[in-house]
């Protein structure tokens, strides 16, 4: 099923959400909730976001009652040594990334306080004697060699040594650290993120990653469709992280990228995920802490990239949404979940357009 159809059906669904969720509130106990007995139950949204939610599920549950992913999606089958890994995969429209790496090279070049020893005042010294960039400290009796070993990381666009020097002097949200990115092949930029059924030892649910490839985003979304299938996910997903050359996440540094390697630890699979983590959620909080409620993906989808979702979910109802899959065997919840992450992804591309966008202007 394409795009258009999905997004008609989402249309649909909201509407017939909007017109329960009116005649509950007119005709409807208030004591509980649609699909719930007794007292409402312990969540960190507000009551009415929640009530929203469970119509939702609701309305999923009918809708898609005899549906199967693979009507709805092009889906594919990777065999690993484990068994099977279910994914989904999608190609959209790929914003422009206005990623220059002459710019970006020309930033690096000028920041002196990348040597070791090199302070503020110091740099602000070697400039006044005339040392403009890297390339003129190459003469320079104290700095030469140091200066030599940055400049070569920069024209080889070594992103691990790089993010090893901006990272030591630099916070993760500084623009220089952002600067990196432009170094990178952007068809080896990998943005990562995923969904699972609780914040620590639960098992990873899905695996949404994204890549741009022939001027469009590609997404694949690896599905555990139930828990024993959890591990050839995470190999699966183990592969393809291994071929990026940098990830981009929301958050990742703190939960996307610790939850994984506990998760390939947890199975005993040896892979460590040392790349390169653009965290958009820092950069995000450095531009618009002052102008906004807060930096969740979702605040600055609807203030900052003017993005409305189709179809979606409170992260914190995903566990939820994903234990109804499971218990009702029917896929409705479960796409709530997969179009919650596809969302997520596309929209940190989003994201990262326009922080360049600033960073250049």
């Amino acid at each position: 099923m394409n795009r258009d159809i999905l997004e008609e059906i989402a249309r649909k669904l909201r509407e017939e959400v909007e017109r329960r969720y009116e005649r509950d509130l007119l005709h409807g106990p208030r004591e509980g909730f649609p699909g719930t007995s007794g007292p409402i139950p312990f969540t960190p949204l507000d009551p009415e976001a929640y009530r929203r939610a469970m119509i939702l599920q609701r309305v999923l549950l009918e809708e898609f009652s005899n549906a199967a992913l693979e009507e709805l999606y092009e889906t594919e089958e990777q065999e690993t040594d484990y068994g099977t890994a279910f994914s989904i995969v999608g190609r959209h429209p790929l914003p422009r990334l206005p990623i220059e790496p002459a710019r970006c090279k020309e930033r690096l070049c000028g920041a002196f306080q990348l040597l070791w020893g090199v302070g503020p005042a110091t740099e602000r010294r070697l400039k006044m004697l005339g040392y403009r960039s890297l390339s003129d400290l190459i003469r320079h009796p104290r700095w030469a060699t140091e200066a030599d070993r940055l400049l070569r990381a920069i024209e080889e666009r070594d992103l691990r040594e790089l993010s090893l020097h901006v990272g030591r002097w630099y916070a993760v949200s500084h623009p220089l650290s952002l600067s990196l990115v432009g170094l990178a092949n952007v068809e080896r930029l990998l943005f990562l993120d995923i969904e699972t059924l609780g914040m620590s030892t639960e098992p990873v649910i899905l695996v949404g990653l994204a890549w741009p490839e022939g001027g469009e985003l590609v997404t694949r979304q690896l599905v555990v469709r139930a828990i024993p299938e959890e591990l050839p996910v995470l190999v699966e997903a183990a592969r393809l992280l291994q071929g990026a050359e940098a990830l981009v996440t929301f958050n990742g540094r703190t939960f996307d990228v610790n939850f994984l390697e506990d998760r390939f630890a947890y199975y005993g699979l040896p892979t460590a995920l040392d790349r390169p983590n653009f965290d958009l959620l820092y950069f995000a909080r450095r531009r618009w802490r002052g102008e906004l409620p807060n930096c969740r993906l979702e605040t600055l989808e609807a203030l900052v990239l003017r993005v409305e979702r189709a179809l979606d979910i409170p992260s914190a109802l995903v566990p939820e949404f994903y234990v109804t899959y499971l218990q009702e065997q029917n896929v409705g919840p479960l796409v709530a979940v997969i179009e919650h992450n596809r969302q997520d992804l596309v929209s940190m591309v989003l994201l990262l357009a326009r922080l360049w966008e600033e960073m250049l202007e």
